[in-house]
């Protein structure tokens, strides 16, 4: 009887540990698909003074990257080359956001880190990196998260930071696929992410027809 007692406890215990493994896998973070349609806001904040927003709507996110975009000064279009967000080591801030202007570029990324960059910072700690023309060194900072609107829910994503001797942070997804530009602090100037909205068509208001197709 008592053997037969201890076998019931020992049942009764490993049933109760299954639903934390399935929870505890429950927890890891999914990152949101983008594509075509994709919405991307972030608010920018210096001094508490809020300046604005700058919203990108995506109409290719593979193997090319081709988006619009839009804020108070204005909108255009730009368009990055696959090799640049595989292997780029020169990340530019605004220098491709010229209003009314379709910009592309075939050496450099914006927004995204590439892929190559990426990789690097999390195996080297310290790389050497082109931003904005000035070749300097930047260093992985370690690991952090942040909390944003996805698809109208609060979501939170794991992120990297990246410094530089400038006094420059910058925070990227924490994905060799999405390497995206979430925060900017630069002294008194923080720049966002707010939103990602991934479940709604019919988004671009510019790049639509031929341009779909051929951006060039």
């Amino acid at each position: 009887m008592a053997t037969q007692k201890r076998l019931i406890v020992l049942v009764l215990a490993s049933l109760v540990f299954l639903p934390v493994k399935r929870i505890s896998g429950q927890t890891t973070p999914q990152f949101p698909t983008f594509g075509r349609d994709t919405v991307l806001v972030w608010k920018a904040v210096n001094n508490s003074t809020e300046l604005g927003t700058l919203v990108v709507r995506i109409a290719r996110f593979v193997p090319d990257r081709f988006f619009e975009w839009e804020d108070s000064m204005g909108q255009g279009t730009v368009f990055l080359a696959g090799k640049a967000l595989a292997t780029s080591k020169v990340f530019l801030m605004r220098r491709l956001f010229q209003s009314g202007v379709d910009t592309q570029s075939k050496d450099s990324t914006t927004l995204w880190l590439s892929e190559r960059s990426y990789c690097d910072l999390k195996s080297k700690q310290t790389i050497k990196l082109a931003i904005d023309g000035l070749e300097e060194r930047v260093n992985l900072d370690g690991n952090d998260q942040i909390t944003l609107e996805v698809n109208q829910m609060q979501q939170t994503l794991p992120v990297i930071k990246v410094s530089n001797a400038r006094g420059m942070e910058l925070w990227f997804l924490d994905s060799a696929d999405n390497p995206l530009q979430v925060k900017l602090l630069s002294r008194n100037y923080v720049e966002t992410l707010t939103s990602i909205t991934t479940d709604r068509s019919n988004t671009l208001r510019w790049i639509k027809g031929k341009k779909l197709t051929d951006p060039h």
